[in-house]
């Protein structure tokens, strides 16, 4: 059923709740059943409310979703496989160096999960002191349930999305007043970035006409709306998009190998794992951008981090691109960049080593930790001024600011950028306070410290490990607010949690866990910013589920809190 906020927006605030409840408890009915063939396979899912929930959902609700389920073994055995607890359970043979899972069936499952992972390219790399080490990536063993109509209805609003931040990162005015506090507070960052926008940035300045984005717009499914309500727009350093095309298959793989050890109504069905296209999008959109900047001899520059980890996931897009159009990817840290790079005195594109870079693809530079010192700060400016098409732009990269979400959510805003489609898209906005000037200050303040666990406090970062929850937040509301006009503060989203068997390093485990829904876009525009006509392209470009801990109030993986997952739509 679908959401009845999805479905009409006219309705009155009391019979919007009351529905609303209605078709949550009708979703987690259809979860139950799905939770039903996950407790068979040792992926036991317990929808339920956190505990630091209030008890909205209803006792009907409660008791279907706090069922339990019996494990049942079919008759029918796999050739070759492994189905007996003393075979699978011999650590000799075993890929898993350890585990803490009861079920034994899980095992042999789970060591056909990291074999695949490492026979299709679903690793990551250990890191600059131990080159040419791999680890299979960080997953779920099976695919999450979700629910179909909030999962199409986030496919479907996203492109929205990235029409609206390329619209933002153009109007000069609106970026400058909203992110002046931010820029002053935050000077060693967002107020380096505002520099160079100032430099060589905005139109008329040296900005293209042209904007190219890989963009994710990431949600939480909120049991408190029904709705998947919209966490961030990440305009700069995407990931992923290879590595989580990879998990779908693996998903997919998964329940072609196990379906002969279980009862036919407890079966994975692969059309309730939607396709997966990341990888192929995120290609597609580079050799779109390479296309149109028609300088046949160019190659693509992707700028990475020391030490990257997530090499694979970045490689496997080289790779396609290569692939598609012939086109080469150079590698290059901001370190390198300043050491050999220059602007080519005929076309003004970057070039290093002597090869021409017509697309920049920024995998780094998105943290202040990729600016240890003035020598990064120089190679970003130094790319900022060639005319090679960035993926994104320095204004597109500022567009995608927690303070830019903020603002966007405020009464008339979001309808000045996109007066056609406001209504919809904001059915996901989360509420969302400013700091800025002093009334605002102690009014978002007081809003925070009423209830801290119902928000959290957000700096302009990109990655994991940077927002504060509970007792820090209360902390630095209460006693460090200097810098508080570059944070925001935003509604908390509780999604329901679940058991889910993880696999990382080797080891399999079981944990209470909530789900991150991503929605890539593929983004390229040519020619004025308002033109219906100068989007070449801004399409779905695939999904990303990152599940992580209960516990965990972060969410990245490369960060090391979540896993790599799927949906599975019921």
């Amino acid at each position: 059923t679908l959401l009845p906020s999805l479905a009409s927006s006219s309705s009155s605030s009391s019979s919007k709740s009351s529905s609303s409840s209605r078709t949550y408890h009708q979703c987690s009915c259809a979860l139950v059943v799905f939770a039903a063939f996950l407790r068979g396979r040792g992926h036991h899912h317990r929808y339920r409310r956190r505990p630091s929930q209030t008890a909205a959902t209803n006792a009907s609700s409660s008791s279907s979703l706090s069922s339990s389920f019996r494990f049942r073994r079919s008759n029918k055995t796999r050739r070759g496989s492994q189905n007996d607890s003393s075979s699978s359970s011999s650590t000799n043979s075993s890929m898993l160096v350890n585990d803490d899972v009861d079920d034994p069936t899980i095992r042999p499952t789970a060591e056909e999960a990291i074999s695949w992972a490492f026979q299709h390219g679903l690793v990551v790399a250990s890191g600059k002191e131990t080159a040419g080490q791999v680890f299979h990536a960080p997953v779920a063993l099976y695919p999450t349930p979700f629910p179909k109509d909030v999962f199409e209805f986030a496919k479907e609003i996203t492109p929205k999305f990235a029409e609206l931040y390329d619209k933002v990162s153009e109007d000069d005015a609106f970026m400058r007043e909203t992110l002046r506090e931010a820029a002053l507070s935050d000077p060693e960052f967002t107020g380096r970035l505002w520099k160079i926008y100032e430099a060589c940035g905005k139109r008329g300045n040296g900005r293209l006409d042209k904007e190219l984005g890989i963009l994710r717009t990431d949600y939480m499914l909120d049991t408190r709306s029904g709705m998947p309500l919209q966490v961030e727009v990440n305009t700069v350093s995407t990931s992923f998009m290879g590595l989580g095309s990879k998990v779908t298959l693996l998903h997919q793989h998964l329940a072609e190998y196990t379906k002969g050890n279980i009862d036919d109504d407890m079966k994975l069905k692969k059309e309730n794992m939607p396709t997966n296209d990341s990888l192929n999008q995120a290609a597609k959109t580079l050799c779109e951008g390479w296309k149109c900047m028609e300088c046949e001899n160019a190659s693509i520059l992707m700028v990475v981090q020391e030490g990257e980890t997530n090499i694979f996931d970045q490689r496997l897009i080289s790779q396609k691109v290569f692939e598609t159009i012939g086109v080469k990817t150079i590698r290059k840290t901001l370190r390198e960049i300043n050491e050999s790079g220059r602007l080519d005195l005929k076309t003004n594109l970057f070039s290093i080593d002597g090869q021409l870079c017509s697309v920049i693809y920024f995998r780094a530079g998105y943290s202040p930790s990729d600016f240890p010192s003035e020598a990064q700060w120089e190679a970003k400016m130094l790319l900022e001024k060639s005319s090679s098409l960035k993926s994104p732009s320095v204004a597109m990269h500022l567009a995608g600011s927690k303070k830019i979400q903020q603002a966007l959510a405020e009464e008339g805003v979001l309808e000045k950028f996109m007066p056609n489609d406001a209504t919809e898209m904001r059915k996901v906005f989360a509420g969302l306070y400013s700091f800025e000037g002093e009334k605002n200050m102690q009014k978002t303040i007081q809003l925070g410290l009423s209830n801290p666990a119902d928000y959290v406090l957000k700096p302009q970062r990109e990655g994991g490990g940077n927002n504060l929850y509970g007792k820090e937040l209360k902390e630095k509301l209460e006693n460090d607010t200097k810098d508080l006009p570059a944070y925001i503060l935003m509604q908390r989203i509780f999604p329901p949690s679940h058991q889910v068997t993880m696999l990382r390093k080797g080891l399999a485990h079981e944990i209470e866990s909530l789900s991150e829904l991503g929605i890539y876009g593929s983004y390229l525009r040519k020619g004025d910013v308002n033109s219906n006509t100068a989007r070449v392209m801004n399409e779905h470009g695939g999904s990303l589920l990152r599940t992580k801990a209960a516990s965990s109030d972060e969410g990245g993986v490369a960060a090391g809190y979540a896993v790599l997952d799927s949906p599975y739509l019921v």
